[in-house]
């Protein structure tokens, strides 16, 4: 019997929520997929590759699998300083598979990991969270998690208390757009 062969690349999943200007005890990301729902950054359009490269709500398509190796978390390169400290300090990342929850962590200890990174006296926006490098992230590489195909799985950010931010995007939703990237390596059947 021939093994199977399989295209395996190195590929984030990611998805784009936003922490509302009305305030929120709570956002989930993965759980809308292109073509669903409303874009962060443009309210006149549904979810894009823009916001995610999920194409199935909260699952892998069938003949995909994907080795988690760390976790990431993106805020809008126009969020202040305030919202910075506000949404993030205050803040736990959940990430589930199933029902059960495998990561718990506050949220400032999840880093970006890219864009741009501004600071130093009087700058009052933040471009970036966390040194700008790609090794800059929440990592699980020692011990990775598997999704398997059509296995459900979600991440979330949490408040005890309703957050409410003030950035917000031009033409985007109200409120501060945050994209939660799964580090780690895809592989699918050969199309």
């Amino acid at each position: 019997m021939d093994a199977m062969v399989l295209n395996v690349n190195v590929q984030p999943l990611y998805d784009t929520s936003f922490i509302p200007t009305a305030g929120t005890t709570g956002v989930t990301f993965f759980a809308t997929p292109i073509g669903q729902g409303v874009s962060s950054w443009n309210t006149g359009s549904t979810k894009n590759q823009a916001d995610t490269n999920m194409t199935t709500a909260a699952t892998l398509p069938a003949g995909y699998n994907f080795q988690i190796l760390g976790f990431r978390l993106l805020p809008s390169f126009n969020m202040t300083i305030a919202d910075a400290t506000l949404a993030i300090n205050g803040a736990a990342f959940i990430f589930s598979i199933g029902s059960q929850d495998f990561l718990t962590v506050p949220a400032r200890t999840v880093p970006a990991g890219a864009g741009q990174f501004i600071g130093g006296a009087g700058a009052t926006t933040t471009a970036g969270w966390g040194m700008p490098t790609i090794q800059n992230g929440f990592k699980i590489a020692a011990q990775p998690l598997t999704l398997s195909q059509s296995q459900n799985f979600g991440a979330r950010l949490v408040w005890s208390l309703a957050v409410a931010v003030t950035t917000t995007i031009t033409g985007g939703a109200a409120g501060l757009p945050i994209t939660c990237l799964l580090d780690g390596v895809l592989a699918r059947r050969p199309q």
